[in-house]
C-alpha cells in the first residue's frame, strides 16, 4: 500500500474523530445549558406553585369570612341610631323591605331599649350642636354587681356605635361590707350612640 493512502485514511478517520469529538462537546453543552434551564424553570414552577397556594388559602378565608363579614355589616348597620325626624316618613318604605328593623317605639335604640327592660331609668340628655351622638343620662338602684356589669358589657359589645363616656358605682350606706344579702348598688352612667344624622 501506498503510505501516502495511509495517511489520506489516518487524515480522514482523524478529522471524522474530531468532528465526532466536537459534536459530542456541543451536545453536551447543549444538554447542560437545557438542564439549568429546566431547573430554573421547575425552581420558578416551585415559587409560583407556593404562591398559588398561599392565595387559595386566602381565599378560602375570604369565603369563610364572608358571612361573618355581612352579618358584621348588618350589625353595623342597624347599631346606627337614625335621624328621630325620618322615622315617620321612611314608615312605608321600611315595611316594605324585608331585612328592615322595626322602629322603637320612642325612637330609642335598641341597646337604650334593653338596658329599660332590665329596670334601669334612661333619660335623654341635650347634646351641644353638630354632635352626631345622642347622649342619655341613666341610673339604676335595683341591679346587682353580678347583673349590672355583664348588662353594660353586653349592650356596648352587642353596639359598636354605643360607648359610655362615666359609670359610678356605689353601695348604699345602709348595707354592711361583705354583707351576705344581695346587694343592689347605685348606679349612675353616662351613655352615647353615634348617630346616622
Amino acid at each position: 500500500m501506498n503510505i501516502f493512502a495511509i495517511r489520506g485514511q489516518i487524515g480522514i478517520f482523524g478529522s471524522v474523530g474530531a468532528l465526532v469529538l466536537i459534536l459530542l462537546c456541543a451536545e453536551s453543552l447543549w444538554i447542560s445549558r437545557v438542564n439549568s434551564v429546566t431547573d430554573e424553570l421547575a425552581r420558578q414552577n416551585q415559587i409560583q406553585r407556593r404562591a398559588n397556594e398561599r392565595l387559595r388559602a386566602e381565599i378560602q378565608g375570604l369565603k369563610l369570612s364572608q358571612a361573618r363579614v355581612s352579618a358584621m355589616y348588618v350589625r353595623l348597620n342597624d347599631s346606627v341610631a337614625g335621624p328621630r325626624g325620618l322615622e315617620g316618613t321612611r314608615g312605608s318604605t321600611a315595611a316594605n323591605r324585608p331585612h328592615a328593623k322595626s322602629p322603637d317605639l320612642d325612637g330609642r335604640p335598641s341597646a337604650i331599649q334593653q338596658l329599660t327592660e332590665a329596670g334601669v331609668v334612661v333619660q335623654p340628655t341635650k347634646v351641644s350642636p353638630g354632635e352626631t351622638a345622642n347622649a342619655y343620662e341613666a341610673g339604676s338602684s335595683r341591679l346587682e354587681f353580678q347583673r349590672l356589669v355583664p348588662l353594660l358589657a353586653e349592650q356596648e359589645n352587642s353596639n359598636a356605635f354605643l360607648f359610655f363616656d362615666r359609670v359610678l358605682l356605689s353601695r348604699p350606706t345602709a348595707t354592711q361590707p361583705f354583707s351576705r344579702e344581695p346587694t343592689y348598688l347605685d348606679a349612675r352612667f353616662s351613655i352615647r350612640v353615634l348617630t346616622s344624622k
